[in-house]
């Protein structure tokens, strides 16, 4: 086993602050490194280490994309628009229910069949990272569908859609292929501004009034993690290793007129807090 590959910290670092030098409980300490870092980056609401990140945000009006997990060291994409990268429909007139979604990772397939049985296709990007490879799985694995290519893609970059209804009507899938030429940014706040010619062909070269979807792509995270958020996290990680034993449904302990209270492995100390509050981020 090793530590995640987002993990906040490693596991000599955490062997060094615990003082461990024995590779006797090396998997229970990369666990506690694995648990820290979840923990963390659902309190600060952000990813914390770089990675490559595929994201849809709005435009509402205003110039200003603000997205989800600065600072933001590369964009490599911005785009709007809606063209037809393939259609999906159900083959089946009998079916009660046929469906298509596309998720963050993937396209799924719901179809319930006269006698109410229930049949799921998913289809995951990571295996199929394009939309003709999408139409060649839907066609070869899914009954009851029929999928159709109009423009190849890459696959992360399909319109999110839930739930769309196939059984009267097929469901077109669509990308954004409007490319955003106009754009500056804040790049350590993660904040994109698209200028009056940002969007170049759909509006007639004007920001639109009302929200569309904006797709980005970006490398979003540190590259170098702040000291503090280090620390936090070995000191959650040192917190987990050490209460891996102890019965956590106890709140306290007593020895004759001696007691005390036991944090919960799950609770944050008001010190990791203070470490980490200048990186959360606040919707």
């Amino acid at each position: 086993m090793a530590v995640d590959q987002y993990a906040i910290t490693t596991l000599a670092a955490l062997k060094a602050h615990l003082g461990i030098t024995t590779s006797t409980d090396d998997a229970l300490l990369e666990a506690a490194i694995d648990r820290a870092t979840y923990a963390i980056e659902a309190y600060l609401d952000r990813k914390v280490v770089q990675r490559r990140i595929k994201e849809w945000t709005t435009a509402d009006g205003g110039r200003a994309l603000v997205l989800k997990n600065p600072p933001v060291s590369h964009v490599h994409f911005v785009g709007s628009g809606s063209r037809l990268a393939l259609t999906v429909s159900s083959t089946n007139a009998s079916d009660l229910s046929a469906t298509v979604t596309v998720s963050d990772i993937r396209v799924t397939l719901t179809r319930v069949d006269s006698s109410g049985n229930e049949t799921v296709t998913q289809v995951n990007f990571a295996n199929h990272n394009t939309a003709a490879e999408i139409v060649s799985h839907i066609n070869s694995t899914a009954t009851g569908f029929l999928a159709s290519l109009g423009t190849n893609c890459v696959a992360e970059r399909l319109n999110r859609i839930v739930g769309r209804d196939l059984k009267y009507a097929p469901c077109l899938l669509t990308f954004p292929d409007q490319a955003q030429f106009d754009v500056s940014a804040d790049l350590d706040k993660g904040i994109l501004y698209i200028g009056l010619n940002g969007y170049p062909t759909d509006f007639g070269g004007n920001f639109p009034v009302g929200p569309i979807s904006v797709f980005v792509d970006y490398d979003g995270g540190f590259e170098t993690v702040p000291p503090d958020i280090v620390l936090a996290c070995l000191q959650m990680a040192g917190a987990f290793y050490a209460q891996r034993g102890r019965d956590t449904s106890l709140a306290s302990e007593s020895f004759g007129d001696y007691s005390y209270s036991i944090r919960s492995g799950t609770e944050m100390d008001s010190e990791t807090r203070r470490l980490l509050a200048p990186w959360k981020r606040y919707r």
